[in-house]
């Protein structure tokens, strides 16, 4: 079963764009991804690594909040062992992205920007699982080890934290393999959307660093150090339909990087 960590990027109403993304983590991965991550964090002053409540790559990125007084060289190591765990295992990267304003104006102008990316990206999880196997175009066939586990950093809001835990149970519906059940979309999905500790998780740390990084090209603010690119290839928009055919125009969409 692989492993799903969801962060999201832009919730806050100082950004044009609210992404949701997930980094897919095969299980034989897990200990070299859990040991780069200690390596990494031995950079870090024990009294930073103690004190701080939640991870956030754009404080790690900007040295600010709980990396305040962190180096540069320091902070910069740390994204860079992350990202290169990431690119090394070529772990897939799946994300939905909303226009905020785009939304606004659409039918769907008072929907919740984060449950819009939200629904795309598990959507988006769904269709990779499925690419894993073949099967016949317009029909479903199970693959156990393509099932997948989705953790989501945990937010204090528990509003949105039930509206999320909704939207994924719209999607995965009990009685999970009645194929007669024309409302179930997550086939290969566990029972339920989990919360996890981003302090404590190695995968939504990754799964954070990944989703700031994508959102600041989205916007067109790219990072000198090169820290998108080295995952970009690994980078996949959902484009599930037939929602995306409803939603393409409130999307921001990621160019892969050209072949060489």
């Amino acid at each position: 079963m692989h492993l799903v960590y969801l962060d999201d990027s832009g919730t806050d109403g100082n950004s044009s764009v609210a992404l949701c993304g997930a980094v897919i983590v095969q299980p034989e991965n897990f200990m070299l991804l859990e040991n780069l991550h200690g390596s990494a964090m031995k950079v870090l002053p024990q009294e930073v690594w103690l004190n701080f409540q939640e991870f956030k790559g754009c404080e790690l990125y900007q040295g600010i909040g709980a990396f305040k007084g962190v180096g540069e060289e320091e902070r910069f190591k740390i994204i860079h062992t992350l990202l290169t765990a990431v690119m090394m295992e070529k772990l897939p990267f799946i994300y939905f992205a909303v226009d905020k304003q785009m939304l606004a104006k659409s039918p769907m102008g008072s929907a919740n920007p984060l449950d819009v990316a939200f629904r795309m990206c598990a959507l988006g999880i769904e269709s990779w699982a499925q690419s894993m196997h073949d099967h016949a175009p317009g029909t479903i066939q199970l693959n156990f080890k393509d099932f997948f586990l989705c953790v989501m950093d945990d937010t204090d809001d528990k509003n949105l934290k039930q509206q999320l835990r909704s939207s994924y149970r719209n999607f995965r519906s009990k009685m999970q393999y009645n194929f007669s059940n024309p409302h179930n979309r997550l086939w290969h999905a566990h029972d339920d959307l989990y919360f996890g500790d981003s302090k404590e998780s190695v995968g939504l740390q990754m799964a954070d660093l990944c989703s700031y990084f994508v959102r600041r090209h989205l916007i067109g603010r790219e990072d000198e150090q090169g820290f998108y690119k080295m995952f970009s290839a690994q980078v996949i928009c959902a484009k599930t339909e037939p929602e995306w055919s409803i939603m393409k125009d409130m999307a921001k969409i990621h160019v892969p990087e050209p072949s060489r």
